[in-house]
């Protein structure tokens, strides 16, 4: 295929596409891993010391409060240790009072899991959460709104997604109606569709509900769509927020259910290209964070290339049948993806995660975007060839044409 008509990077693309294969999850993974994290922090304060430090101040106070964070803040050159003592505090806490957070048993939890070596699972802990702050940084450098969403999503709401890519003619699905102020409202027929409620600022499936009309009889009208509404909207956490009530779409049958994880980037020559596809699949429920099975995908082969036993402990030792499987719909979904996050006005966000589905006649149905903070950092970090080519071909200083310069950016 044409370099002109690729729609895969080509400078960290194929890296993000055809992984090498090695132990993944071992100690000396995690160790390897992490010392890349090491190593990007003081890359990035060699390269920009004086904004990577205003950064630092600022997710610093954000994430762990004005006291602690301001007082963290000033051994910025040794932030790696620092966060490290944390993460320490954390661990010892967690098995005094026996602690469980979100990500060790809630809806995405297969992608958080911890190698069993309890030394490599606390190093992997300490890599998690330092590849976020560093790698966020190489992102969006010393952005305001950017770093604010590095936490919660205010400006990049369900909403906010569902615009962009509806100015793209993207399909998504339906809006049957919205819970807000605790009062459901309809506004498209309710049909024979089965639903499933998102909260509008919400992520990873938290607050989701997959609703069945008559197969597992969930609801059959309205009052009981309003009833399950106000029994698992009110008097909990969720009680008050926006939710959109939506179309649940069924994947082509002989996919099953499974989720396109398509993250876009924007170069240094001010284009906008596909670094990864994954594929999550062998999903045992409606929602792809039961999956049991990832795979990269070739974007412009539409074909699996490869497992993602990098991104997880749950992933290093699966079986891999889909291996040379088509997906026919990967590359106009890119191509979908990519228009829109050309329309995206805020400059900032320089990665985008776009979750989406392949339907029957291989019609791609899009979910949303997401700030690919999170998921970025796993690439730019999973081995020496993937950390030197983000530094050298995507951020400052060395990037062709320098637009992803986080160094250079105004403190805002």
């Amino acid at each position: 295929m044409a370099s002109s008509d690729t729609v895969l990077d080509p400078n960290v693309g194929p890296l993000c596409t055809h992984p090498e294969q090695t132990a993944w999850f071992t100690l000396k993974d995690c160790v390897h891993r992490y010392s890349l994290v090491v190593g990007g922090f003081y890359w990035a304060m060699a390269t920009s010391p004086l904004s990577f430090g205003y950064y630092t101040f600022k997710h610093n106070m954000l994430w762990y409060g004005p006291v602690t964070g301001f007082c963290m803040s000033l051994g910025y050159p040794f932030m790696p240790a620092i966060m490290t003592a944390v993460t320490v505090a954390k661990t010892v806490k967690s098995l005094l009072f026996e602690t469980k957070s979100f990500y060790d048993d809630g809806p995405g939890k297969v992608f958080f899991l911890k190698p069993a070596n309890p030394i490599a699972a606390f190093i992997w802990d300490c890599y998690l959460v330092q590849s976020m702050y560093v790698g966020q940084y190489f992102l969006v450098g010393t952005n305001k709104d950017a770093i604010s969403h590095t936490w919660v999503d205010s400006l990049l709401t369900k909403d906010f997604w569902r615009e962009t890519l509806e100015s793209v003619d993207a399909r998504l699905p339906r809006e049957i109606g919205r819970w807000q102020e605790n009062k459901l409202s309809i506004n498209s027929p309710l049909g024979e569709s089965d639903v499933v409620v998102k909260l509008e600022d919400s992520y990873l499936g938290i607050g989701d509900n997959f609703w069945c009309r008559y197969h597992n009889k969930d609801y059959s009208n309205e009052a009981e769509l309003r009833t399950q509404m106000e029994k698992n909207y009110i008097g909990n956490e969720f009680d008050g927020r926006l939710a959109l009530v939506l179309e649940l779409v069924r994947p082509k049958p002989e996919l099953g259910v499974h989720s396109l994880d398509i993250i876009t980037m924007r170069t240094p020559d001010d284009d906008v290209k596909v670094i990864s596809v994954l594929l999550w699949a062998d999903c045992t429920t409606d929602s792809s964070h039961s999956t049991q099975a990832g795979y990269t995908i070739d974007p412009d082969t539409e074909e699996v290339v490869s497992p993602a036993g990098w991104y997880s402990p749950f992933f290093a030792t699966m079986k891999t049948p889909l291996i040379g499987t088509k997906y026919k719909g990967v590359r106009e979904a890119c191509k979908s993806a990519i228009a829109a996050h050309k329309k995206i006005k805020y400059k900032w966000l320089t990665a985008v995660g776009w979750d989406c589905m392949i339907l029957k006649n291989n019609e791609v149905v899009f979910f949303e975007g997401n700030f690919a903070g999170a998921r970025t950092p796993r690439r730019i970090f999973m081995s020496t060839s993937h950390f030197w080519a983000f530094m050298t071909k995507m951020f400052w200083p060395f990037g062709s044409g320098n637009s992803v310069t986080p160094g250079r950016q105004a403190f805002e």
